[in-house]
């Protein structure tokens, strides 16, 4: 029998990785039941439709998220439609926790024909077996009832729910989908491989579908299959980096085990150059010393809040805030790629709470400090009726921004929007507080992320000026400037395009020329990526100005400026004019005069005193793109042509700002 897995990606969305999950139900079936199947993995909405144009599959299994769940649902309903026969079973965490919503879901989705619920390696099979007893008649098979265990469906006004399976345990008894061979076409497509060496979550976040009782469980593969799978993903990737799916990495022993073994492929292979995981959230110093031995890794410090109601309220208690602050700061210092997360409007959060989170981790020198939406997760406790009218969670619905794009199957050509529910307001939360936030999650993504002001920062902090009231006395002053105001009010326009109810959402994507304006990016955008970039495109005189301005009147206040300060403060905002202004013309090359010696300053990262570089006969120097800037920007031309939606692709594609400012080399009359 012919069965297909997808993991399915929509065209122009950024994901771009090896379909982990569904590759290890795949390999496991290929163990158990191998020589009754043949098995393709797909995750190319195009190639996936000429698959089924070829032959008809004989069970059509699809790995569903937030980000992929409606362009499944379009493919099974249209392959339901030609192959009656073919069956569909839906796995993954976009499924309802209760039982009634799981009824609806069911009831609701007709061309789901079951859906894994959880683990789905041994369930697969599991079903599998079940439906070749009933020789693969699914009619047959529900009207029997028959439950199987960790599958779900619908029959008749019922929904028949088997017993949760054990979790997998040794994790080592699941053959590998790297070692077998199964994922060797994606590695040389380029994907980026995703591996995992821990199952389990020992936290209890509320908002996260890993938060329930089923998944606290810790379990790990051995050593040794961790390392024979990083030996030979470095032997053959094409892509510089490496997803880990683990809740913690880096907090458990094993960790530092793994992290060595990867620091040894590093030296063979020059892979990964990058590491992007998420970061054990207690034990901060085997968290910090794992992190050290891998060249290229993130560190992210999620803390989603620092508030202790909200913290309570999420069941975030046994997480140490304090730690994670403390542990990202000195791997900061020591690489400068501390990342941290926080979520808005989650229950409790209130403007001043959700602002102090944002400002203990820029006060400890995070790196990025990125700002997300609460995204009601189906398989996430905080989703749940109870909790919804317990917190008085108010939600509203958008379109995920890169899903409206047009797919042909079967000579119908059709659109898949997803959609995501977000939560806006609370009992704690107005929605007016609501957009506070979100303005001042765009001042902190403008004015402080990715150093894009680190010279400035580091002259305050010497000054003993915490960078977080620098940031909000920013925020406060942003709609008094006519440019930035402007801008502002685009970014709370797109912020506010959103809808009470899926059905009012659907409706309006059902009006004339309304997918075409999504499918151009005039609806649809990822506001805070597109609006940051547009500020520094298009406005980076406007942000120079008002940052100097409110840094000199912060040094004033303070009690600490002087003639000295004032006069590099002075120089260090013309060199910031001529270093950052238009950073995508690379053909502006650039000569400025200075009493400080900028070049000396820029090696050291600014961190030797701006007076230890004072000079007493002027310095010329040089500003220009870097070659690989300047292949980036020419790259990038069209994009930049295409406007707002254009530039949000830009920063996507290359977020390091720093990259994009020119760079500053003596002129040839200095010696």
């Amino acid at each position: 029998m012919k069965i297909i897995f997808a993991d399915l990606t929509h065209s122009g969305h950024n994901c771009n990785a090896v379909p982990y999950g569904i590759s290890l139900v795949a390999a496991n079936a290929l163990e158990k039941i191998g020589c009754e199947i043949s098995v393709e993995l797909v995750i190319n909405p195009v190639e996936f439709a000429e698959m089924l144009l070829t032959s008809e599959p004989g069970i059509v299994c699809f790995s569903t998220f937030v980000w992929n769940y409606e362009i499944s649902r379009a493919f099974a309903g249209r392959i339901k439609a030609r192959y009656p026969n073919c069956i569909t079973i839906f796995g993954g965490p976009n499924y309802p926790i209760d039982p009634a919503r799981q009824l609806d879901f069911l009831q609701e989705n007709p061309e789901i024909d079951f859906f894994v619920y959880r683990e789905g390696e041994a369930s697969f099979v599991g079903l599998y077996q079940a439906l070749r007893e009933v020789a693969f008649d699914i009619q047959r098979l529900k009207s029997l009832l028959i439950s199987v265990p960790g599958c779900h469906y619908y029959h008749d006004g019922l929904l028949i729910a088997g017993s949760p399976l054990p979790l997998i345990d040794p994790l080592d008894s699941l053959p590998s989908p790297y070692l077998t061979g199964l994922c060797d076409r994606f590695l040389d497509a380029g994907n980026s491989a995703v591996m995992q060496t821990v199952r389990g979550c020992p936290f209890s976040c509320t908002y996260c579908q890993d938060g329930a009782d089923y998944f606290t469980p810790v379990r790990r593969y051995s050593d040794g299959r961790i390392r024979d799978e990083l030996r030979y993903i470095g032997a053959r990737a094409a892509s510089s980096t490496l997803f880990l799916a683990d809740s913690n990495f880096g907090m458990y022993e094993q960790d530092l085990v793994t992290a060595q073994e990867m620091a040894m492929v590093q030296e063979q292979h020059s892979w990964p150059e990058f590491v992007v995981s998420i970061s054990g959230k207690n034990n901060k110093e085997l968290v910090l010393k794992t992190a050290a031995t891998i060249r290229g890794g993130m560190f992210s410090a999620a803390i989603q809040s620092s508030d202790p109601e909200v913290l309570q309220n999420i069941e975030r208690h046994n997480v140490s805030v304090s730690d994670l602050i403390e542990s990202a700061s000195e791997h900061d210092l020591q690489q400068a790629h501390s990342f941290s997360e926080i979520i808005v409007a989650l229950p409790g959060d209130t403007f001043a709470a959700h602002c102090k989170s944002a400002a203990d981790l820029m006060d400890a020198g995070i790196h990025v400090v990125r700002s997300h939406q609460l995204i009601m997760l189906p398989g996430a406790e905080l989703s749940s009726a109870e909790s919804r009218k317990k917190y008085g969670l108010e939600t509203r619905f958008r379109v995920i921004h890169n899903t409206v794009n047009p797919y042909s199957l079967f000579g119908e050509t059709f659109y898949a929007p997803e959609v995501d529910e977000i939560c806006v307001a609370s009992n704690s939360m107005s929605f007016q507080n609501y957009l506070k936030c979100r303005c001042f999650d765009l001042t902190v993504e403008t004015f402080y992320n990715n150093g894009v002001f680190a010279e400035l920062h580091t002259l305050l902090k010497q000054q003993g000026i915490c960078i977080s009231a620098f940031v909000m006395e920013i925020n406060r002053c942003v709609w008094d400037n006519p440019v930035l105001a402007e801008l502002y009010a685009g970014f709370m326009a797109d912020t506010q395009e959103l809808w009470t109810s899926r059905e009012e959402l659907n409706a309006f994507l059902q009006e004339p020329g309304v997918l075409e304006r999504y499918k151009n990016g005039e609806l649809g955008r990822n506001e805070q990526l597109a609006y940051k970039a547009l500020a520094l495109f298009e406005t980076m005189e406007t942000l120079i100005d008002i940052a100097y301005e409110i840094a000199g009147r912060q040094l004033q206040l303070s009690g600490v400026m002087n003639s000295e300060i004032g006069d590099y403060l002075d120089q260090l905002k013309r060199f910031d004019l001529l270093r950052k202004q238009n950073p995508m013309s690379i053909s502006e090359e650039r000569t400025g005069e200075f009493h400080y010696d900028f070049y000396k300053l820029v090696e050291s990262g600014f961190q030797i005193s701006p007076l230890e570089c004072r000079l007493n006969e002027k310095i010329e120097l040089n500003l220009s793109s870097t070659s690989k800037h300047k292949r980036f920007a020419s790259e990038m031309n069209a994009l930049m042509e295409a406007g707002l939606q254009g530039y949000a692709v830009i920063i996507s594609k290359n977020p390091k700002i720093r990259e994009y400012f020119r760079e500053v080399s003596p002129s040839g009359g200095n010696s």
